[in-house]
């Protein structure tokens, strides 16, 4: 059995390009992290040592969630302020380099850039959650094994909607055809991201893509933009729907 933990970063708004500051972000983004069952609880404990260690540097204390677009701008949490810019950035490189040396771990990443897709705004999460089940259960036909799929509970009914079309498990029977999807099982189940190291490793992961993909040049300086490349693409799955390195576009 492998599980997969699933985050997002951006939004599926209209993008703007001639008035950015009032759109949705120029991006979507999904991350999935695959944990194979018997090696659960020996990821857990290598993701809480970590948290654990920079609580003992008192950096960021043990129980508050690990969000990286609140870290590097921070609105609601006071204790992320304390921590330098530099040393925020520090932090979400060691989290990626962490999850990036747990030989367990892979990763399937999804990016939509908006101002390149076709796509209709309204399909940006549907056509990304399509994708994404498509290549976990590749990865999983390749490893003979069924997977469960864990979200962040946002919008927890229409992915579960979806979901289920795709699956052909809804009670209606409808499903999207073309699509056959054999070894995910179950509908998704849905965790609060601030209970779940896990989500919040699959946040670092999104995160780190979005920065690689749409670089700023004012964190540059903190090499943000390597991140990924640097820390984790090594983790990816090279599906029959993915780039050579392993990025889905869409």
């Amino acid at each position: 059995m492998y599980f997969c933990y699933i985050d997002e970063s951006g939004d599926t708004g209209e993008y703007l390009s001639e008035n950015p500051e009032k759109s949705g972000s120029h991006f979507f983004i999904l991350a999935g992290l695959i944990v194979p069952s018997k090696n659960w609880k020996s990821s857990l404990d290598v993701l809480k040592s970590y948290r654990r260690r920079i609580a003992a540097q008192g950096l960021l204390a043990y129980d508050i969630e690990f969000h990286c677009s609140e870290l590097i701008d921070p609105h609601k949490i006071k204790a992320y302020t304390q921590i330098s810019i530099s040393e925020r950035w520090k932090l979400i490189e060691e989290f990626a380099e962490t999850i990036g040396q747990q030989g367990a771990f892979t990763i399937i990443t999804i990016i939509i850039d908006k101002s390149k897709s076709k796509l209709d705004t309204t399909s940006y999460l549907t056509e990304s959650i399509t994708k994404l089940y498509r290549a976990l259960d590749e990865y999983l036909k390749i490893k003979n094994e069924n997977g469960l799929v864990f979200f962040d509970r946002a919008r927890a009914s229409y992915i579960t909607s979806h979901v289920r079309r795709l699956m052909g498990t809804g009670s209606s029977g409808i499903t999207i055809p073309g699509i056959r999807i054999g070894w995910i099982i179950e509908d998704p189940i849905f965790r609060i991201s601030s209970d779940s190291i896990f989500i919040q490793a699959a946040d670092v992961i999104a995160y780190s893509l979005k920065e690689k993909e749409f670089p700023q040049g004012s964190r540059k300086k903190f090499n943000a933009d390597k991140i990924f490349t640097k820390r984790l693409i090594s983790r990816g799955f090279i599906s029959t729907l993915s780039e050579d390195d392993g990025i889905i576009r869409v």
